[in-house]
């Protein structure tokens, strides 16, 4: 489970993230998003996993 901040750097690097059908999508968001898993403990093997672990992070929220 995540920090509040934790919670909120995720949060807000989601909401930054284009969708994987966008063909069109900047992949540095997506690397950025990898990031972030990666300092918090958590390791996707590829962007479509990023997006499942991020998904089930923030729909479990911070732990206080």
């Amino acid at each position: 489970m995540l920090s509040r901040s934790q919670y909120e750097q995720l949060d807000c690097q989601y909401a930054h993230t284009p969708p994987l059908d966008d063909g069109f999508s900047a992949s540095g968001e997506h690397y950025q998003l990898v990031h972030l898993l990666n300092k918090f403990g958590y390791h996707p093997h590829s962007r479509e996993e990023s997006f499942e672990i991020t998904e089930k992070l923030l729909t479990e929220g911070w732990q206080q």
